[in-house]
């Protein structure tokens, strides 16, 4: 993987994509065929600290000391049992006595982290979240359980071992928690200490635990929790919703035909069926999960509040955010093109297509930029206020050095 920070920016590449980093030395095929879902495999950072960039001990020093977390957000787990809420008045003593110490999204904090995230996210389509944790040698903070979720472990300081054992549950979903399920009896199917740089993947209903070794341990786990099947179902719900159909009453049992339950519910399974046949639903779905993820970059102020924007003038330049999935759909009647970018739909009329996939495809441009993509436009009359809506919408920002 070398030495080059995950939240550095990358494109979605194998070659420097975030889940290439993360598998190497598997290439992605082989990771989805072999690995994915399927076993936890241990990938060693060959000693270098490569997560030194994402976050530190002073980092976790400073979110303790200027944000006041609330369970369950901060909590404390020891001798595999989570502390009561009201226990985290007294978090310090806790660590003391051994309690790991856990912080949930951990991405909504830390910028690095934020940006690796999105990355991610933005890659996978799939939600992405990053937890803290911060253990002391010797004592087990979470008994033998599995996550609903896939699991990347990024030790990012010291030591801690884990234990692997086979699924009970394939596949398990969010209400199938394995505090309702009997652990593994038996030895583990694996045993991997991870060192700082290592990762270790673990697959959702696989059961685990965890202890530090040597000396405090750091490590943040990204969870991806995957679509599935029942994720399409739900979505297709969603949109039946807007059909007057699907919203009225069922027939009562007790009503005679040719109106009988049963008969109404053929009649919807035929919809359903030719409704699901269509491509376009699926074509739909799939821009949904590209996006449907919130981008790290969202907010430039004052620019977004219509201030500033063009204090250089036509020199002023201008970014799209990192990791900005865009969608580009040409309207009828020549009435303009509609744009997806980061969950944010708008419609560009009144220019040529030739500048719309300019602009969507430059990372970064200035005023004088566009005033070459459309030289037939005028500057004040034309340009700056298409160029201020962008930025006020928050497609594009105002570089921050210019």
């Amino acid at each position: 993987m070398g030495t080059r920070s995950l939240h550095q920016k990358q494109d979605t590449s194998e070659s420097t994509s975030v889940l290439a980093e993360l598998i190497y030395p598997y290439s992605r095929e082989a990771f989805l065929q072999e690995v994915w879902t399927q076993k936890s495999v241990y990938l060693t950072g060959g000693g270098t600290r490569r997560f030194d960039d994402l976050l530190s001990w002073a980092t976790l020093s400073e979110l303790l000391n200027h944000h006041d977390f609330e369970y369950p957000t901060l909590r404390l787990a020891k001798n595999g049992q989570v502390l009561a809420p009201v226990e985290n008045a007294n978090f310090l003593k806790h660590c003391q006595e051994g309690a790991t110490l856990i912080l949930d999204r951990v991405h909504k904090f830390v910028p690095e982290i934020a940006r690796f995230a999105t990355a991610f996210r933005s890659e996978i389509g799939h939600p992405v979240q990053v937890n803290l944790y911060g253990s002391w040698p010797g004592i087990q903070g979470f008994k033998c359980h599995y996550d609903t979720h896939e699991v990347f472990i990024l030790q990012v300081d010291g030591s801690k071992t884990w234990s692997i054992f086979a699924d009970t549950v394939k596949y398990p979903l969010d209400d199938q928690k394995s505090a309702l399920q009997p652990p593994p009896e038996g030895a583990p199917e694996s045993v991997w200490t991870l060192e700082a740089g290592d990762i270790l993947y673990i697959p959702r209903g696989h059961w685990h635990y965890a202890v530090a070794t040597d000396g405090p341990s750091l490590h943040l786990t990204v969870g991806v929790t995957s679509q599935t099947g029942l994720s399409f179902v739900e979505w297709v719900s969603e949109q039946l919703r807007d059909r007057v159909r699907w919203r009225e009453n069922l027939p009562l049992l007790s009503e005679a035909e040719p109106v009988s339950l049963r008969h109404r519910l053929h009649e919807l399974i035929a919809e359903l069926n030719d409704y699901l046949n269509d491509e376009s639903v699926v074509s739909a779905y799939e821009s949904y999960l590209a996006q449907a993820g919130k981008p790290a970059v969202r907010y430039a102020f004052p620019y977004q509040v219509g201030f500033g924007i063009f204090a250089e003038g036509r020199k002023t330049q201008f970014y799209r955010p990192p990791y900005q999935r865009v969608q580009i759909s040409e309207l009828e009647g020549d009435r303009g093109y509609q744009i997806l970018a980061s969950g944010k739909e708008i419609t560009l009329a009144g220019v040529p297509k030739s500048f719309v996939e300019t602009l969507f495809s430059t990372d970064n441009f200035s005023g004088l930029d566009v005033s070459e993509w459309l030289p037939d436009y005028d500057w004040e009359i034309d340009l700056v206020p298409l160029l201020s809506r962008l930025v006020t919408e928050g497609v594009i920002f105002v570089a921050k050095d210019c």
